[in-house]
């Protein structure tokens, strides 16, 4: 802006030396120039035909404003395609059964395991223990949570085949699955509990995380305030 002063200034002065002359007449277009700013102090005339700075700078922030367009579309447009596949793949989640804990039996475990969801968790419990009604509860709520991961429960006194081939000896185990593959197994409240002395008082947060970062099986982060 100091520059296009500047050079209106100039000119100005050109102006004044065409009319020439002495007495006060320069003077007076000086005064009228001056007077013409005043009255229009947001837009600047320098002299030339009406053309003002605050013109000049309208036209680049119209080259700034198409700039900035096409990037916030393309942004946009990812977006939107990032949005979509999420939805698909969500879908397409809840149509291998996942999005909740739901039980199984013996002759149904190798489909489940071997087949389309890459990771598969499967609790095998008794109806008569207590912490398998624990374990039970925590995992519906990370079942609802995490769709990315199949959640399975299998009574383990009707799946004598399995348990003896697992070596299942405590209950409740958790087994997980990637791709029909054992990668962790987590036996009764193994390491879940804050406080040894309460070992069945934890929170859902520490069954996410121990699947997060023990298996890779959800995606799961540490809130701040556990």
């Amino acid at each position: 802006m100091k520059s296009m002063m500047s050079i209106g200034h100039l000119r100005g002065l050109r102006i004044v030396s065409c009319i020439g002359g002495s007495g006060s007449r320069p003077r007076e277009h000086m005064r009228r120039m001056n007077f013409g700013e005043k009255e229009n102090a947001d837009n600047y005339d320098d002299g030339q035909d009406g053309y003002s700075s605050s013109e000049d700078d309208d036209e680049f922030d119209h080259l700034l404003d198409e700039e900035n367009d096409e990037e916030l579309a393309a942004i946009r447009q990812a977006r939107i395609a990032q949005l979509k596949q999420q939805q698909s793949q969500h879908a397409t989640n809840l149509s291998l059964g996942h999005g909740s804990l739901r039980t199984i039996n013996e002759s149904e475990f190798l489909a489940e395991c071997t087949g389309s969801s890459k990771y598969v968790i499967v609790h095998f419990f008794n109806d008569e223990f207590e912490r398998c009604k624990i374990m039970d509860f925590h995992l519906k709520i990370v079942a609802e949570a995490h769709v990315e991961a199949k959640f399975l429960r299998m009574d383990a006194a009707k799946a004598p085949f399995f348990v003896t081939k697992f070596r299942v000896r405590t209950l409740p185990s958790l087994f997980v699955y990637e791709e029909g593959r054992e990668i962790g197994r987590l036996t009764g409240f193994d390491g879940l509990a804050l406080n040894a002395k309460k070992p069945d008082e934890w929170h859902t947060g520490r069954l996410q995380e121990w699947l997060s970062e023990t298996t890779g099986a959800i995606r799961y982060e540490k809130p701040s305030e556990e």
